[in-house]
């Protein structure tokens, strides 16, 4: 058997090392490729939650009179309160923001509203209803949803 030589030996295993490196940095480069693509499905699955919940909430109770803005002063909540009506139970969805969380609880329509039992359906700093030609939306930090429903000509916006 024929010995190698030391610079053959050497060149040998800087070619291992090099592959060796570039499969290194090949893992690296694709690990955070992929936590940037689950971060970006996440923040648009956590968008499309929020503003879905919202307008399908609404789809789902589509009868006359089944839906109310009411204002949420008087209950200690920052700013409206969607009220969704039940048909016949006197019962309802009611979805407003609290302490910088939009939550749904589901109590009597006329009830108090329940934020500590209250489900969170996602964090928003802004949760208003507002009219853009003649058509109400929901607005969140993650857009708007209109808020249109079959039966009638929409929601009724109580003082």
């Amino acid at each position: 058997m024929k010995r190698q030589s030391q610079p053959q030996a050497f060149f040998t295993l800087g070619i291992a090392g090099l592959f060796l490196a570039g499969f290194f940095l090949l893992v690296t480069f694709g690990a955070a490729t992929y936590r940037q693509a689950v971060e970006g499905q996440a923040a648009n699955n956590r968008t499309r939650a929020l503003l879905s919940t919202l307008s399908t909430s609404l789809r789902a109770h589509d009868h006359a009179g089944g839906a109310e803005v009411r204002t949420g002063e008087e209950q200690g909540v920052e700013g409206p309160v969607l009220v969704i009506r039940d048909r016949d139970s006197g019962y309802a969805l009611r979805l407003y923001r609290w302490e910088g969380k939009l939550l749904e609880d589901y109590g009597p329509a006329e009830g108090p509203l329940w934020p500590e039992e209250a489900q969170v359906l996602g964090e928003t700093e802004v949760f208003r209803i507002e009219e853009s030609n003649g058509v109400p939306y929901a607005v969140t930090d993650e857009g708007k949803v209109p808020l249109l429903m079959r039966s009638g000509p929409g929601l009724e916006v109580l003082p």
